[in-house]
């Protein structure tokens, strides 16, 4: 066979475009199994709170301690992480990041008190800090203007994947009547995972997608998206990065502070059902570990329905409408509503799989909001999206620092004094109207660096 001939075929037909390679959907499969696996070694602690607290003898207002210390270290390094990305690139900080996070809840599982264990969670949330920013920053690389509703919803659906797959697993796992694992063995399983992803993630990923021997020209032109993102990407030098983009910036921009409100008020709702809702259950209706774990992955699967869900809401708005501000803002503003009112519902339940159903429907309307507000957030971000994201999910991490601290106070004072389990719904509930008042003030129409 001469293969010159057929070389040549081309060339002598006419010609045949090139046709995109699919590298970026790789790239965007691989982020979201980071994000997805992250989440076992980030909430496998909620699924054993009451296991661990028997353990290391530990009260509930302890073990709010030491949930907290994780978002204490997630808060405080959000901006560093996203610099790092920056400057190093994501292809060595999000690996480094997740293997040390990895062997930070190894040292978890070998904890014998309060301060070791304190300890060990903070050094999680450090390591973990990089997970948002880092992933927004390889979208921003990555992924067409067009496809970031989407492709922010895959990421945060693989979150809340994670987190029910976590909370299941860990109790199914931990329930006495079947497979009663030790709590540091699985704690210890659960490392491997990020430690297997991270060597894979460093040899497959390039920070540029240039850089990447498997993207040819077509589908570099495609990630460019060069009708759409040039907007986004360019228009500002690199002299003039430090003076655009400031501190300054930041605190005069009403739509940043309307981000980061909702970031607080939307994390606040949402934490609930990944720190103290499996214990909850545990002593409102005293269901089991495996009961227990089951009931609390409902609303993470509907969060994850919701997430996917609110991304072709908010690519679907934007192609027909144009608007950012109605794809965005709308879209959030009547998913937190909705969600709130039925939060709010759910504590006139009388069981367990009643409150955890009423409430999955509530988290489905959250999860159509979580696209909006990444989506929102690379729009306001522009050039400079990983620390802006940074700052956002610093702030909703402000929610978790004081959360399972005031959580684990409400709960030991409950228990002493009889009082209403069904406070701490209403709560929730009223986080998540909170969070869709905040929306009436972001305009994501406008970047940062304009």
């Amino acid at each position: 066979m001469d293969l010159t001939n057929k070389a040549s075929f081309p060339e002598e037909t006419g010609h045949v475009e090139e046709r995109p390679t699919r590298v970026r959907w790789f790239v965007l499969a691989i982020v979201a199994f980071a994000a997805s696996s992250a989440y076992l070694t980030r909430h496998c602690i909620s699924a054993a709170n009451t296991t661990i607290a028997k353990d290391l003898d530990l009260t509930d207002t302890q073990m709010g301690l030491v949930m907290s210390a994780f978002s204490l270290g997630y808060m405080l390094f959000q901006v560093p992480s996203g610099w790092l990305g920056n400057r190093l690139g994501t292809r060595f900080a999000f690996a480094f990041t997740s293997i040390v996070w990895s062997l930070c809840n190894v040292w978890s599982s070998v904890s014998v008190g309060l301060g070791m264990l304190t300890a060990s969670r903070f050094g999680l949330g450090v390591f973990q800090a990089g997970l948002a920013p880092l992933s927004a920053k390889i979208l921003k690389d990555w992924i067409p203007l067009r496809n970031f509703g989407m492709s922010s919803a895959a990421i945060g659906a693989s979150m809340s994947v994670g987190g029910a797959f976590t909370m299941w697993l860990t109790g199914w796992l931990l329930d006495p009547v079947g497979n009663n694992l030790d709590w540091r063995v699985i704690f210890f399983a659960y490392s491997s995972v990020g430690i297997i992803w991270a060597l894979g993630f460093a040899w497959f990923f390039r920070t540029r997608p240039e850089d990447h021997r498997w993207v040819n020209q077509a589908e570099l032109k495609k990630i460019r998206d060069v009708s759409e993102k040039a907007s986004t990407s360019a228009g500002v030098s690199d002299s003039d990065q430090s003076r655009v983009f400031s501190a300054g910036t930041l605190l005069r921009s009403p739509s940043m502070w309307g981000l980061c409100l909702q970031s607080f008020f939307r994390s606040a709702g949402y934490l609930f059902f990944v720190t103290w809702f499996f214990a909850f259950l545990e002593y409102v209706y005293g269901v089991d570990k495996a009961s227990a774990g089951l009931y609390n992955s409902f609303p993470l699967i509907a969060v994850v329905t919701g997430s996917l869900t609110g991304g072709m809401i908010v690519d679907g708005l934007f192609r027909v409408t144009g608007s950012k501000l109605i794809s965005r803002s709308g879209t959030a503003f009547v998913a937190l509503t909705v969600c709130g009112t039925l939060t709010m519902v759910s504590a006139w339940t009388s069981e367990a799989w009643q409150l955890s159903a009423v409430i999955a429907v509530g988290a489905l309307f959250s999860g159509i909001g979580n696209p909006a507000a990444w989506a929102a957030t690379l729009d306001l971000g522009g050039r400079h999206v990983a620390v802006v994201m940074g700052v956002m999910n610093m702030t909703g991490c402000l929610a978790g620092v004081l959360l399972p601290v005031l959580l684990g106070n409400w709960f030991e004072e409950i228990k002493q004094t009889g009082g209403d389990w069904d406070s701490v719904i209403y709560l929730h509930a009223g986080f998540y109207f909170c969070g869709a008042l905040c929306w009436l003030v972001i305009k994501p129409n406008r970047s940062l660096d304009d």
